[in-house]
């Protein structure tokens, strides 16, 4: 297993839920990638930190745990993505997870990773946010992971007594197969061919180039950003670009690095009436240690979260049949998502925001190298809210936001709404607004996507079209959004992947 970053997944920090703060924008712990400029979102190049250690973005991610709308698994398995409906995926979702909350029939109880609600430690506003989502009429969803998808709900959170469990900690450190080897430090470079069969992996290690073999297979596990990348510095894409780039073509495969998509998100940021919020934590050092104490001695508290603690997945038209938009309570108020310091644009008073997304986006971009040198980031472009309907849905999550935030159990705790402002009231100036404080939910997927059709990159046992011995496994092969966060059915995919390995191996390379 040839991981390019370095062994910090144990990291106090990384194991640590609010320890995120300090993990975005670090790159010993993430790839600091950015897009290209983003011409419906003021232009801005968005900063889109990818997991630079074992266990990938799920070692840096915010630990919120949401296996998607049932719906949509059902839709990629009508696209041709046999196997990959939610019945299908069901029995995979219970084995990865330790859920000791919801109903046996729908949640596992001895997978490896841990599954914590935040219902069992409420906080002052996550529990008026939550009052106010069933004020405006949001019915309560006890396990949005279970039965039902939509509701207001406490956010389940990948972690373990107040650590983090990433697959890093949750596969690797627990159940490491005796004969897997893991190289850290090692950044692959292209795919080694004996004609069109995948033969291994080139990739650096501290400067020196070297190679692995591959007896049977290689498979891709890179992520939407690397994993189509690393096919075309290999020769397996659009033909005419691997020839602008010199790379000889192995197969013209015209999807890769297409399909590209992403959350973005934005925010409602409030003043707050009373000193609940995390503002004056982070910004009095005996507040902080305080907390910090609190944490070690019973690991709950604000620490054993990622800031976020309740969400509500809601359609935003009375039409829609199924939830459209997400709406999440975060415990701090300030310029950015990344922002945790009162010098960097930190609110210097108690605050809290409303984060917002739409779950389904109809924007489509792409990721493709532009140098034969895999050092060099590949341009990446999103192409965020280009698709008319996406700026309606994101009015209206706003909107849904701003409704909630209206409501009596939440009016009592604002003075104010600091971001937009109440001025902001017309569908042009909250689009604007948008424009002006979208960033990445860091949710991209689909360069790679899975199906039978002529952009397809992989069929539904994951095998790479067009070449021999080499599959893509990861959240690039997912053809659609699987609605909300996306953390969970990308390991949901690994397990599906590890199952496809066995039942359709490749033949030994002698």
């Amino acid at each position: 297993l040839l991981e390019a970053g370095g062994a910090h997944h144990n990291d106090f920090w990384v194991r640590t839920p609010l320890g995120i703060g300090r993990l975005l924008q670090n790159p010993k712990y993430v790839w600091p990638f950015f897009t290209e400029p983003q011409e419906q979102v003021n232009n801005q190049k968005v900063y889109w930190p990818r997991g630079k250690m074992p266990g990938g973005s799920s070692s840096i991610n915010g630990m919120i745990y949401v296996r998607g709308d049932p719906r949509e698994y059902d839709h990629w398995r009508d696209l041709g993505c046999t196997g990959l409906g939610y019945q299908d995926l069901l029995p995979y979702f219970k084995k990865l997870e330790s859920a000791p909350l919801g109903d046996a029939a729908y949640r596992g109880r001895q997978g490896p990773i841990q599954v914590t609600s935040l219902a069992e430690d409420p906080q002052p506003l996550g529990d008026a946010f939550n009052a106010g989502c069933l004020e405006a009429g949001i019915a309560a969803n006890a396990d949005y992971n279970g039965a039902g998808y939509e509701g207001v709900s406490y956010l389940q959170l990948s972690t373990h007594q107040g650590q983090r469990s990433s697959t890093a900690r949750a596969y690797l450190d627990r159940f490491t197969p005796p004969r897997l080897t893991l190289q850290v430090q090692a950044q692959a470079t292209s795919v080694m061919w004996e004609g069109t069969r995948a033969a291994g992996i080139r990739y650096l290690h501290n400067g020196q180039a070297l190679q692995v073999l591959a007896r049977r297979e290689v498979i891709l596990s890179a992520g939407p950003i690397v994993s189509p990348q690393l096919l075309e510095l290999s020769g397996v894409g659009q033909a005419n670009r691997l020839r602008e780039l010199g790379v000889e073509v192995k197969a013209d495969v015209p999807g890769v690095g297409e399909n590209l998509c992403d959350h973005l998100q934005g925010r409602i940021t409030f003043e707050c009436t009373q000193r609940i919020s995390l503002n004056e934590i982070v910004s009095n050092p005996i507040r902080q240690a305080w907390m910090g104490a609190k944490y070690l001695l019973t690991r709950r508290g604000m620490m054993a979260t990622p800031s976020a603690t309740v969400h509500a997945l809601v359609p935003a038209h009375p039409d829609e049949p199924r939830a459209t938009v997400k709406i999440q309570m975060t415990h701090l108020s300030a310029n950015s998502r990344y922002t945790r310091s009162p010098g960097a644009g930190l609110d210097p008073f108690p605050g809290f925001g409303i984060g917002f997304f739409q779950l389904r986006p109809r924007s489509r971009g792409h990721v493709h190298a532009h140098s034969p040198d895999a050092l060099k980031a590949p341009l990446m472009d999103p192409r965020y809210l280009q698709h008319p309907a996406d700026q309606e849905d994101m009015v209206r999550a706003f909107r849904m936001a701003r409704h909630v935030s209206g409501q009596p159990a939440l009016q009592g705790l604002i003075r104010r709404e600091t971001r937009p402002g109440l001025d902001v009231q017309n569908d042009a100036a909250v689009l604007d607004y948008i424009r002006q404080c979208g960033q990445t939910s860091w949710h991209p997927i689909g360069t790679c996507k899975m199906g039978t059709d002529d952009m397809a990159v992989v069929d539904p046992q994951l095998r790479v079209k067009g070449v021999q011995a080499l599959r893509v496994i990861d959240s690039s092969i997912m053809p659609t959004m699987p609605s909300s966060n996306t953390n969970a059915a990308a390991i949901a995919i690994g397990e599906k992947g590890a199952d496809c390995i066995l039942q359709y191996p490749f033949q030994v390379n002698a």
